[in-house]
């Protein structure tokens, strides 16, 4: 049976698989020239270089930091309030639809999460543990601190959520434990100081043009009920009778579970708690209104832990119900989603391409809108580099990455057949070589991606 696990990866993915299989100086040297921090792709290239770089192996990379920001938001929740919110904290940390499916995406959105869980742990136990604040707890605020800020570039907006809540409490509140946690910032600082230019550089590169849209209010509130509860829209899963999604019937749960919660109660941590949550969505999205559009879901799915806290927290008897039958519905959702893989075929496709290539063959990958598909062709050993008539390509496609001829301009002249890889229409395509012209002979489809061989006239 199918499943995520095994599903074949798509372009991001592909891009960090690539990257992580060259040696680890020519992975800081060529991701300093993209757009996020090194930690994901050294975790990545320890795991090619012991256990193996298959799909399986990076989807449970990321699995076990996901599980590392759900063991984190236990700690939050047995800290804040007490075991019994904890576990319920973890469940729902767990069984988000919007964090699951990024449990198993090869990239650094579960390690920048784990980072992200654990500074705020950290920072939280620093300024709120009855006892002395001892030495490991600093050390470990400073470790997931840098962690989360080397996984993503994102995990600022986190920090800032931190740096405002410091001002409060120096002003206001625990001012000699603010003092000392002042020290720990500038350690931070320093210690990220390595990463400032590489930051610098790649910030200009955004600032010259992203492929982000404005957002609009319609996407802020999207976003939110993504993050809250319906991170996976399923219409094929309905409640019988009623004719309602399960994923909108547990957005109403869990506006039930936040009418019946006690917001009096430990109002403090739970000001701080929505703060995380609201705060680096907010700031992204203002950002975006006057500057460079950078909001998007997956960069700050951090907050989710903080969401699930507080749905967890501070409730009464009768929100059980509703908290049980979320968990009820989530994991019948999440099911559905393990067990039927979305991702393109890319596996069955090379499969198909290398047991009917022929001497003379030429495969090429074809520019849809924007749209390549060259790390996937090379995870699955496929040479085929993009075709690109005129113009060029935008940095956020992986250009740090490209190689020499892996863009071309015009089929050459020694190929008899053209192989095309693309997931954009097949009537779109159109190949000219010097001297021919090349017509489609033979289409086949894997799902939406498509394999189209041509042959000269």
């Amino acid at each position: 049976m199918g499943n995520v696990f095994t599903q074949s990866i798509w372009g991001d993915e592909g891009f960090s698989a690539i990257l992580s299989m060259k040696p680890l100086p020519e992975i800081i040297k060529t991701i300093a020239r993209d757009t996020s921090p090194p930690l994901w792709n050294i975790f990545e290239w320890l795991m090619f270089n012991t256990l193996g770089s298959s799909e399986i192996h990076i989807r449970s990379l990321s699995l076990a930091f996901f599980l590392g920001t759900v063991f984190f938001a236990y700690k939050i929740g047995a800290f804040l309030f007490n075991k019994k919110t904890a576990l319920w904290a973890g469940l729902l940390t767990l069984l988000n639809p919007f964090f699951f499916t990024y449990a198993f995406e090869g990239r650094m959105y579960s390690i920048m999460s784990m980072g992200v869980a654990g500074s705020m742990y950290y920072f939280l136990r620093l300024f709120y543990s009855e006892d002395e604040v001892e030495k490991k707890d600093k050390f470990l605020y400073v470790f997931f601190t840098l962690w989360a800020l080397y996984s993503h570039h994102f995990a600022i907006f986190a920090l800032f959520v931190q740096g405002i809540w410091f001002l409060w409490e120096l002003v206001i509140g625990k001012r000699a434990r603010a003092k000392k946690l002042f020290k720990l910032f500038l350690i931070t600082g320093l210690l990220y100081t390595p990463w400032l230019y590489p930051l610098y550089t790649q910030t200009r590169q955004v600032a010259g043009g992203f492929w982000l849209g404005t957002p609009d209010i319609k996407d802020l509130r999207n976003l939110i009920y993504e993050y809250i509860a319906e991170g996976i829209k399923n219409d094929k899963l309905v409640l019988p009778n009623l004719n309602v999604a399960l994923y909108q019937a547990s957005l109403y749960l869990v506006y039930l579970t936040l009418v019946f919660r006690k917001w009096t109660s430990r109002f403090k941590k739970s000001v701080f708690l929505a703060f995380w949550f609201l705060g680096p969505i907010l700031m992204t999205y203002f950002i975006s209104q006057k500057f460079q559009s950078i909001f998007f879901n997956r960069y700050i799915l951090y907050v989710i832990p903080a969401a699930m806290i507080i749905i967890a927290s501070a409730k009464r008897r009768v929100s059980l119900i509703p908290l049980s039958l979320i968990v009820i519905i989530w994991g019948m959702i999440n099911y559905d989603y393990f067990t039927h893989p979305k991702k393109l075929p890319f596996r069955e496709l090379a499969i198909f391409v290398k047991q009917n290539m022929r001497q003379g063959d030429y495969i090429i990958n074809w520019n849809s809108n924007g749209a390549h598909h060259i790390w996937e062709t090379k995870y699955y050993g496929i040479p085929g580099p993009i075709y690109v008539p005129e113009g060029n390509l935008p940095f956020f496609v992986g250009t740090a990455l490209m190689e020499e001829g892996d863009i071309i301009r015009e089929i050459p002249d020694f190929a008899k057949r053209v192989g095309v890889v693309t997931s954009g229409p097949v009537q779109e395509v159109n190949l000219t070589g010097p001297k021919e012209i090349y017509k489609a002979a033979e289409v086949r489809e894997f799902g939406n991606l498509k394999f189209i061989w041509y042959e000269k006239e």
